[in-house]
């Protein structure tokens, strides 16, 4: 195989590595913190759902910790879907299609770190105010379990504790993205794997305060939906998305007095889901990018705008129909909006399947991540004789514990997957059911929904790698065939590379930790 060479995107324009951090954690998933963490809360309690979160980011390292290993050899292979064709086989590049910028982000990210103090600090105001009227702030933890669907004992609180995965999972999707860019970060070989393992701790410790914080202020009671009637007067008037948003909530609940923090809150929300939006039209963009450049997607994805030689060398182009297909997608959300403030249409009820589904693929993804490195690390192994120069590059950025980190996260995601629906197979009281019988109650439409968009990506993963194998023929590379050529070496590439200097002052340094 010929050598990689060292920027196989014209879209790269040496991104700096403060607007790479803060794109990864304030920019992507931080809506997933205000929106996402209320039902968790109501299925685990608040001692469950933090344990959920713990396990949850344990999985992500290893995630992260492996493809920072990867494109830190390669930064230029055009992400995972150029790792998977070279060390495993073309036909495990739809496993990666589970999803389908720079500066403006970083305006974006201190909106959002704006958002998460904002309600941190209202948070912990409300519970210093519940302790002025003798209400500590474990009130709301005791007990701190829940019993999902009502199952008793032990088994109930571990499954409430399992139920936190999928949220969780959906929360740090995103921590990936400086390895998607690696080719657009300046001395990536040097720097990936510090940028990847910061952005995997800042997003732990923020959802590890936050969700502390959640279980603080407001019980798990109060989280849960109104049942809305639309031919009763009295019923509740609001069924709005936040409001299964335990922070808005317990604004809410303080009364009138926070109101206009509750209105700023949702404003910075708003401004959220659009930060989350217009990072995941940048990611798929150049996911179809390197599909199409890798002969996977038709090459229609591979044009630019301008198309020109001065401009493809600045890097300064944009791939404008893989924007336009990815914003078209993205332009079902608009499904999700109601004609009335307190109805849930059908079109929104699809939107909720599609985003489900959406979840599952993308946790293919993950799946499809880890297995390629687990056989690129089978290859360092078996070929380390061959290629003893690059593999010692290669292991410049290994974390300790690997491979255990990428099998123990590859079986959690696999796992995951398994059971993410094994609760529609259940009854309140906690039988299984595999069959019903004649004499058995018909089985809710509802369930048969949750049950296809919950399992439907995965038949249809299995149909696209193998019909991919039978069409092309393609093979496995075998670990004793892999080539290691083209380990990119920072010492030659970037011999004139400057290091930024960390700051020196103590207000500089909570922000280069915060953001940079």
């Amino acid at each position: 195989m010929p050598e990689l060479p060292l920027s196989s995107s014209p879209t790269s324009y040496a991104m700096e590595l403060p607007a790479t951090d803060s794109q990864s954690v304030y920019s992507e998933k931080k809506t997933g913190l205000f929106l996402g963490t209320g039902q968790p809360l109501i299925d685990a309690g608040p001692f469950g759902i933090l344990l959920g979160y713990l396990a949850m980011s344990s999985v992500v390292y290893g995630m992260v910790v492996s493809s920072a290993e990867m494109v830190a050899a390669f930064p230029s292979c055009r992400g995972t879907v150029g790792l998977a064709d070279r060390f495993v086989d073309p036909a495990l590049v739809p496993v990666l299609l589970g999803r389908y910028f720079g500066d403006i982000q970083s305006v974006f990210a201190i909106v959002k770190l704006s958002a998460v103090a904002l309600l941190l600090i209202l948070s912990v105001v409300l519970d210093a105010h519940a302790t002025e009227v003798h209400q500590g702030p474990s009130t709301y933890w005791d007990p701190p379990f829940s019993q999902y669907l009502k199952i008793p004992g032990a088994w109930g609180r571990f499954l409430g504790f399992w139920a936190v995965f999928m949220q969780a999972a959906f929360s740090f999707f995103g921590t990936e993205i400086p390895s998607v860019i690696a080719g657009e970060i300046r001395n990536a070989p040097s720097v990936i794997a510090d940028v990847s393992r910061r952005v995997w701790i800042r997003m732990t410790l923020l959802y590890f305060v936050s969700i502390i914080i959640v279980g603080t202020v407001v019980p798990r009671s109060a989280v849960v939906p109104p049942k809305i009637d639309p031919s009763n007067p009295n019923s509740p008037t609001s069924g709005a998305p936040w409001a299964k948003s335990p922070f808005l909530v317990a604004l809410m609940r303080a009364g009138a007095s926070y109101n206009w923090a509750t209105n700023l809150a949702v404003a910075l929300i708003m401004t959220s889901a659009a930060s989350a939006a217009s990072t995941e039209i940048f990611l798929s963009t150049r996911y179809l990018f390197y599909l199409a450049k890798a002969g996977h997607a038709p090459s229609v994805f591979a044009k630019v705008w301008p198309n020109t030689e001065r401009a493809k060398k600045d890097g300064v182009v944009v791939p404008w129909v893989g924007v336009l297909i990815t914003v078209g997608f993205s332009s079902l959300s608009f499904m999700a909006m109601r004609p009335y403030e307190n109805v849930a249409g059908t079109p929104e009820k699809v939107f909720s399947w599609i985003s489900s589904m959406s979840s599952s693929a993308y946790l293919q993804s993950w799946v499809g991540t880890l297995f390629t490195y687990v056989r690129f690390w089978r290859g360092t192994k078996v070929q380390k004789s061959m290629y003893e120069y690059e593999i010692k590059l290669i292991e410049r950025n290994r974390a300790w514990g690997q491979p255990f980190w990428a099998i123990y996260s590859l079986t959690m995601c696999c796992l995951i997957l398994l059971f993410n629906g094994w609760s529609l197979f259940n009854t309140t009281n906690g039988r299984w059911v595999i069959f019903v019988t004649p004499d058995s109650p018909p089985f809710p439409k509802d369930q048969v929904i949750k049950f296809v968009t919950n399992y439907l990506p995965l038949p249809t993963l299995i149909l696209l790698l193998f019909g991919y194998k039978f069409i092309k023929q393609s093979a496995m590379v075998r670990a004793n065939g892999m080539d290691f050529r083209g380990v990119c070496d920072p010492d030659n590439h970037f011999a004139d590379w400057k290091e930024e200097k960390p700051p020196t002052t103590f207000w500089g340094k909570v922000w280069f930790f915060l953001v940079c």
